[in-house]
């Protein structure tokens, strides 16, 4: 009796490479023992050494099993679109989404006959799956831009194998670690936060961080009412967007998670009401890292973000930092002839938190820096060590006596007395801190601080509405830079166009030409920036420098617009001018500049 078309069982694909004769038996069982010592899937192996050509292996796959094919070496798979899967799932089952349309999400599969897993990938997504065949290689590629090679992987195989352990985890047995046992503890002193299954959680937080290369982790619970999808979250900050870990933590371990945080942070593991800040400082492949860490309690449980300290990684060569050259030249210009006393004034650095002002006034102070000058700073915290500066954290807790605080304004008092020619405050934040940092650039220092303002005039207004004298302000002044961070397009991929209509619009509104012919970028994603299609950021800056029509405004009217209105016509770029200008030489993008400038047009 004949059996259906459809019924027919469909062959493997060791059957297809023999009936079709890509391989003898003997080949393929050769093949199989290989990949099996080398522990890869025999199609990968394969592929690898050429052994089928994969096209053809691709279509006759497709043909048996009846599914279409996707070639995913000729797409650009968007990096959310395949984060939508865990990457320890999508490396175990062979798997990665490609594409979403509506409630459809689009699979790509070693093996889409694989029923089981399409759904509970459905049912994790609450998505319809439409599975595709993919060769392994490309899914592995595909992965492995999204995600980094082999670190990434590092990373979630060491959180499986801790939750491997839990599950393996007999109740009651004698010598076994319950960890959620453990961790459902009210009294938070019980938990056993030097167990194994901790600490490898713990370190894998922080590999993944190094792995790429982030400036902050945050760890945070999230708890599910219905108890089925309550997690810790991991997140990275990387060129300063958040990005999730390719893992999550179990439930179970997060009051387990915190107590070893705070261990190593030397806080009190046994406090969960208020804040507490503390430090880490570990070596990471022979480099010191230090982490600052902020605990602070939430409904869930306490949340814990840490900031990354890598001074093996600082780069605090101002000429290296992208300015425009004609910027830096102005720049650098208003440090000639420091020493002696010669050089004085009050240069700032303004901007939000996270724009790079720290990394720049460290440049600025680099730059300077020499056998013959004495270059004093107060800073909170002490972030990055330059040889030849003397350095000193200032720690608001500490009480002096008759009441005062070692702050930044006790700090700049004692520098006065130390024959300093060069000081360096981190921030001015009231009027005190104000009135002493101009006081010592009236005596002849040259003094480098920062101020939280929008963009360079504004701070010169700020100073006034802090209570000092215009006429201070007007003649002791002498730059102020304000700066934002785009981020870089990586240069190992990103494409190159012609300015489309909003883009040259977005040009004209800001006054800055397009010349005939020029091109802009965008980003496409590779290994190289595991799919996002940046890596690392420039700077956008805005340097005022004070001349004497400035200073008679400053006397007049201190309000930012017109003292914008005078900088720019002698020849000042705004924060979106200068961004513009660096989207032209191929540095980064029209979307970027906009998202981080102030004064976008």
């Amino acid at each position: 009796m004949a059996v259906a078309k459809g019924l027919q069982r469909k062959r493997n694909m060791r059957e297809i490479l023999i009936e079709e004769k890509l391989l003898t038996e003997e080949q393929c069982k050769a093949a199989e023992e290989t990949a099996k010592k080398e522990s890869k899937p025999l199609q990968l192996f394969l592929l690898e050494q050429k052994l089928v050509p994969e096209l053809k292996l691709l279509k006759l796959l497709a043909d048996e099993w009846g599914f279409k094919a996707i070639d995913l070496g000729k797409m650009e798979v968007p990096a959310e679109i395949a984060q939508m899967l865990p990457e320890a799932m999508g490396r175990k089952h062979i798997c990665v989404p490609f594409a979403r349309q509506d409630n459809s999400l689009f699979l790509a599969m070693a093996d889409p006959r694989d029923f089981l897993l399409l759904e509970d990938i459905g049912l994790r997504t609450g998505l319809d799956i439409k599975p595709y065949l993919a060769l392994v290689p490309w899914i592995f590629k595909t992965l492995d831009t999204v995600y980094g090679k082999q670190d990434s992987a590092q990373v979630a195989q060491l959180v499986e194998s801790v939750q491997k352990s839990q599950e393996a985890a007999v109740p009651g047995e004698e010598g076994s670690f319950s960890l959620a046992a453990e961790a459902d503890k009210k009294d938070i002193s019980d938990v056993d936060a030097s167990a194994p299954e901790v600490e490898k959680l713990v370190n894998a937080i922080i590999l993944g961080a190094l792995n790429m290369k982030a400036s902050d982790i945050h760890v945070e619970p999230f708890e599910d009412p219905n108890g089925k999808n309550s997690k810790v979250l991991v997140r990275y900050r990387v060129d300063g967007m958040l990005r999730p870990a390719s893992f999550t933590i179990p439930w179970a371990f997060r009051q387990a998670i915190a107590a070893k945080i705070k261990i190593m942070a030397s806080l009190n593991i046994t406090e969960r009401r208020i804040p507490q800040s503390g430090r880490i400082q570990i070596i990471a492949k022979g480099n010191p890292i230090e982490f600052r860490v902020e605990m602070v309690p939430t409904v869930f449980g306490e949340s814990c973000v840490m900031r990354i300290l890598d001074r093996s990684s600082v780069r605090v060569d101002i000429k290296i930092m992208g300015f425009l050259p004609d910027t830096e030249a102005k720049l650098l210009q208003q440090f000639a002839g420091i020493g002696g006393k010669k050089n004085f004034g009050l240069v700032l650095v303004c901007g939000p938190t996270g724009s790079g002002k720290s990394t720049t006034l460290y440049g600025c102070l680099n730059y300077v820096n020499r056998p013959d000058i004495k270059i004093l700073t107060a800073e909170n915290p002490v972030e990055y060590n330059i040889d030849g500066i003397v350095q000193v954290p200032v720690n608001p807790d500490v009480a002096l006596g008759g009441g005062k605080k070692f702050d930044f304004a006790s700090a700049l008092r004692s520098f006065m007395r130390l024959d300093p020619d060069v000081i360096m405050v981190g921030e001015i934040r009231d009027e005190e801190t104000a009135h002493i940092a101009l006081e010592a650039a009236m005596t002849g220092h040259l003094v480098f601080s920062t101020i939280h303002t929008n963009d360079a005039p504004s701070a010169l207004e700020r100073l006034t509405q802090m209570g000092l004298p215009r006429f201070v302000v007007a003649n002791t002044m002498k730059a102020v830079l304000a700066q934002r961070l785009a981020r870089r397009l990586c240069k190992d991929c990103k494409v190159e166009e012609t300015p489309g209509p909003e883009e040259v619009a977005v040009f004209e509104a800001n006054g800055v030409k397009v010349p005939p012919g020029s091109k802009v970028f965008r980003a496409k994603g590779c290994e190289v920036c595991k799919g996002t299609g940046f890596k690392g950021r420039c700077g956008m800056h805005e340097l005022l420098i004070l001349n004497d029509e400035i200073r008679l405004q400053l006397l007049k009217d201190p309000s930012a617009i017109p003292v914008k209105e005078i900088a720019m016509k002698n020849g000042m770029r705004t924060i979106s001018q200068d961004g513009l200008e660096k989207v032209l030489l191929g540095l980064t993008t029209v979307k970027e500049v906009l998202g981080g400038a102030a004064d976008k047009s």
